[in-house]
């Protein structure tokens, strides 16, 4: 009876030798495995030791499935799962890590950490970046418009090609960047390129060979240019006409003025006999400072000047203090700061 029973006890440990696997990484001796399984997506497994049959575990590999099967990364192997390329390394202490160490992008190219890639037409940027400690991939729209691999911000203007190329009265589209409600961005068409000159839409412009041009919108997205005669150009203010390019001083407003495509340009300040360029600022009499501004003249004094009064909106346009005079000492020690009264 004896005999019978180490004859069952030799096949049982004969089947389990047959089937059992032989591990040998990183070591001499054989060894048989007892039972693997995985924890935090290593595989690991428990072993016995030579003929003392030791006990040990040991690191198999990676599982990217993070459940125990016959299909797993050994170490230096890589997989791509959920967007992200993972790696299964090694360290010098024989400990393995599972983690992503590149991104994938919506091509299935590689993009390691730093990298970014311009979708849905450059309007879309793809970062790859390590935050928090972890690599993960940040989707963020554009703070712009795209054209031609550049993004434009608010409001700034390039040029695009023309729409119809038979259309040869402009030589391209001068684009500019809106973002209405502070929403999403908007290119839009606002005028017409004639070389290196850009002329808005409805305004004036002049080309090489001396004859003036309107720029307009012929339907929407295309420009044209339109000839028209200097007359259109002129213009008007206090019941008279300027021709264009015409100069002429306004006593009234204290300023030396001119016409410049159908619009009135202020050019300089003008107090006394001296003519004051626009932004330039100066003390006056009566302890103010005048600035020249490209609209109104502005005073700026510290103390009440009992010759004004409140008006109402109708109110006559009072020009320039009467009897203002620049005065001699124009130290930088007398000029008064005008932040909180502009914002240039």
């Amino acid at each position: 009876m004896k005999h019978f029973g180490a004859a069952i006890l030799a096949l049982i440990c004969l089947q389990l030798a047959e089937s059992a696997a032989v591990f040998d990484r990183n070591f001499t001796k054989p060894y048989v495995l007892k039972k693997t399984w995985v924890q935090n997506f290593i595989k690991f497994q428990y072993i016995f030791e030579g003929n003392q049959q030791k006990p040990k575990i040991v690191p198999l590999g990676c599982s990217p499935t993070n459940v125990d099967s016959d299909e797993y990364l050994k170490p230096g192997e890589t997989s791509i799962e959920h967007d992200f390329l993972f790696s299964c390394e090694e360290g010098e202490d024989g400990v393995l890590n599972y983690e992503a160490t590149a991104c994938i992008d919506a091509y299935g190219e590689v993009m390691h950490p730093g990298e970014k890639r311009r979708l849905s037409n450059g309007t879309v940027i793809l970062h790859c970046n390590i935050y928090g400690g972890a690599l993960k991939k940040v989707v963020e729209r554009a703070a712009g418009c795209y054209f031609n691999e550049t993004i434009y911000t608010e409001d700034e203007k390039w040029v695009e090609p023309q729409v119809n190329p038979a259309d040869s009265s402009i030589d391209g589209r001068l684009m500019q960047c809106f973002r209405p409600h502070y929403s999403y961005y908007e290119s839009h068409v606002v005028g017409c390129v004639i070389g290196k000159l850009g002329v808005l839409i409805g305004e004036f412009g002049q080309l090489p060979d001396g004859t003036y041009v309107k720029c307009v919108e012929a339907e929407l997205g295309h420009v044209s240019l339109k000839l028209v005669d200097v007359k259109e150009l002129e213009c008007k203010m206090d019941d008279k006409t300027y021709a264009h390019a015409s100069q002429w001083t306004d006593e009234k407003k204290g300023a030396n003025m001119k016409c410049n495509y159908g619009h009135i340009v202020k050019e300089s300040c003008v107090i006394g006999t001296e003519t004051l360029s626009i932004g330039q600022e100066v003390p006056v009499s009566r302890d103010c400072i005048f600035l020249c501004h490209p609209q109104t003249n502005v005073y700026i004094c510290d103390n009440y000047l009992p010759e004004f009064e409140i008006v109402g909106e109708e109110g006559d346009n009072l020009g320039p203090v009467e009897g203002n005079q620049i005065t001699v000492d124009q130290t930088e020690n007398n000029k008064k700061s005008l932040k909180s009264v502009f914002k240039f």
